[in-house]
């Protein structure tokens, strides 16, 4: 190993995939991402910025912009999807460039590598077993997840993930007044346009 310059900053190479969990949106007959129109296959996901007002020569996921396959570093809250009619948790395995927040990353290449069951009988747990067959990855009880997913990757190792600041909520605030100054986002849409990492 050589010795790095002083202030030389060196990226860790992760051998493993990283694991992050997101949402994902049932329709019909495929998943869906939740806040755009980009339906997930079976096998490697490869993130396309298709942002209008952030051109980067860099592939996704660039530094200054929000494109990547977002993804938290701890599962989702039952209560956030369960009861909802197409909602579903799943979990990822993601590598390639990373780009590290304080409750979640942005990747370049995922693929999913499982999808939460809710713990109940009916259409929806019926539908999750039927898109988790069709993508062959597991369909697996939330006790289950992260056991699961950790077949597939391991999670961000300690301390390299930026420390938050304050909670999701005033995180996603944050986010979004720090875009006020670029994009002409006002204010006045903060309820009904702030949302998760995704």
């Amino acid at each position: 190993m050589t010795a790095e310059p002083f202030g030389a900053t060196v990226a860790p190479d992760l051998v493993r995939a990283v694991i992050g969990y997101r949402l994902g949106r049932l329709d019909d007959d495929a998943l869906w991402s939740p806040y755009v129109d980009e339906r997930w296959d079976r096998g490697v996901h490869t993130a396309v910025c298709q942002s209008e007002r952030d051109a980067h020569p860099e592939p996704a996921p660039g530094h200054d912009c929000t494109c990547g396959v977002h993804a938290w570093y701890e599962p989702c809250p039952t209560l956030s999807w369960a009861a909802t009619r197409h909602l579903v948790a799943g979990a990822v395995a993601l590598w390639g460039a990373l780009e590290l927040h304080p409750y979640g990353m942005r990747g370049e290449h995922a693929m999913i590598v499982a999808l939460v069951v809710p713990p109940w009988h009916g259409t929806k747990p019926r539908r999750i077993v039927e898109v988790a067959n069709h993508l062959e990855v597991a369909a697996v009880p939330a006790r289950r997840l992260e056991a699961e997913a950790m077949r597939h990757g391991a999670p961000v190792p300690p301390g390299m993930a930026p420390q938050p600041r304050a909670s999701r909520a005033a995180y996603a605030v944050e986010q979004r007044l720090a875009q006020t100054e670029t994009s002409g986002w006002r204010p006045t849409a903060l309820v009904s346009r702030a949302r998760s990492p995704d």
